[in-house]
């Protein structure tokens, strides 16, 4: 009895199919063979420093099957040969880990039990790793960043002339030079000025009547 074909590692990426063979021969006449896949454990539940192997194969005693890891499909024939292959659609990252292919070979009750390993990694798209870079970065902390002050990037010469006119204008000196009028002290000048004209007529026609 043995594997006629191993499931291999896989890496994949978010979103990819991933498919693993796995096929066995009796190597008897076989009341049945039964073949399952399990999957085992998560990436974060191996052992610090462990590797997986591209296949890993072990004989085994008959166990209790349901009390080790997560069982996903069985397919059971009568004959010597069996395959069956475990297909993963649009895979995520809660999907990696290590998964097994079990064989039972019951040939008139005695039942024997074979195994073989592969690893599934599958890593992070670019789309989920800019969702992961955002949410440890939020953007929001960057509206918190103190502001820099308008006026800092006016240039100092404008600043000056600025200054400059503003003190000119501002000055006691110049706002004394400056002659407040009236409505009322216009009207007085233009009414003052008009008597002198008419004086001065006045002065010409006396002179030409002696």
């Amino acid at each position: 009895a043995k594997f006629t074909e191993f499931p291999r590692n896989v890496t994949a990426t978010e979103g990819q199919n991933v498919e693993m063979s796995c096929a066995f021969q009796s190597g008897s006449a076989s009341v049945y063979l039964e073949i399952q896949w399990w999957f085992l454990r998560a990436a974060e539940d191996q052992e610090a420093g462990a590797e997986v192997t591209d296949t890993q194969v072990e004989l085994l005693p008959e166990r209790d099957l349901d009390s080790d890891g997560t069982k996903i499909s069985t397919v059971k024939v009568q004959g010597n040969d069996i395959s069956h292959k475990l297909q993963i659609s649009k895979v995520r990252k809660k999907d990696e880990g290590l998964y097994e292919c079990r064989v039972t070979d019951a040939n008139y009750g005695d039942l024997q039990e074979y195994k073989a390993q592969a690893f599934l990694k599958v890593n992070a798209n670019s789309h989920s790793r800019r969702m992961q870079a955002f949410e440890a970065s939020p953007m929001w902390l960057q509206d918190m960043k103190p502001r820099k002050n308008i006026s800092a990037a006016v240039p100092s010469n404008i600043h000056n002339s600025a200054n400059q006119r503003v003190r000119a204008t501002s000055s006691p000196e110049a706002a004394a030079k400056i002659p407040k009028q009236s409505p009322q002290s216009g009207a007085r000048i233009a009414t003052s000025h008009g008597l002198s004209v008419l004086l001065l007529v006045c002065g010409f026609v006396k002179g030409a009547l002696l």
